[in-house]
């Protein structure tokens, strides 16, 4: 009989497909794949959303159309404040910058995950689907690890409608919606390629 059995191994350096285990403040377990090596490091993506559905914007009633966009928005600020301080000290101490303006925590963008821009505003052609979205059950994810199927955000901005932002619907297709919608989120974070202790946490 021929089965499909996973384990668990230590290494000196991810490959992208590897899943780290971890837990959150709160005890809310989670597991992140990682999608993209680069020069600084291991890009990882949470396998599912985090419990908690956060809006893009909190009111985008009152701003101006010109300053709507990922860069701006509450969404980032939560990410790079509370959501990362619910990371542990020994995960933190890993990581890197995932962009110029260094932030240690993003969202996935519309062509990292569909490979295109299907709603979203046109990003750098140098951006690339990662390898593992190529599969639908991957660009699938559940709220929380025993939670029900979740839509979750991109940080693309649709190319018509100001106040909508590019998402993922709970099928895996690609869709849109309102910013002050609350969404599932999937933190992207960068690790040091020599993180490889960190594979399994209890």
């Amino acid at each position: 009989m021929i089965v499909k059995r996973t384990v668990k191994i230590d290494v000196d350096k991810f490959k992208v497909g590897d899943i780290i285990k971890f837990k959150l403040t709160g005890r809310e377990k989670v597991q992140a794949m990682a999608v993209k090596e680069t020069e600084e490091g291991m890009l990882f993506v949470f396998v599912d959303c985090l419990t908690k559905e956060y809006p893009m914007f909190n009111n985008i009633d009152d701003m101006d159309e010109v300053d709507i966009s990922y860069a701006n928005s509450d969404l980032r600020k939560a990410l790079n404040g509370e959501i990362l301080e619910r990371f542990s000290k020994k995960i933190k101490d890993r990581m890197i910058a995932v962009n110029d303006e260094g932030d240690i925590l993003r969202i996935p963008t519309e062509r990292e995950i569909f490979g295109e821009n299907v709603y979203g505003q046109e990003e750098s052609k140098l951006a690339e689907r990662w390898k593992p979205m190529k599969k639908k059950r991957n660009r699938i994810a559940f709220q929380g690890k025993e939670g029900a199927w979740e839509w979750y955000w991109l940080m693309n901005r649709h190319k018509d409608y100001a106040s909508d932002f590019a998402d993922v619907r709970a099928t895996g297709h690609a869709t849109f919606h309102n910013a002050s919608s609350s969404r599932g989120v999937r933190p992207v974070f960068c690790l040091r390629l020599d993180g490889h202790e960190l594979l399994e946490e209890e």
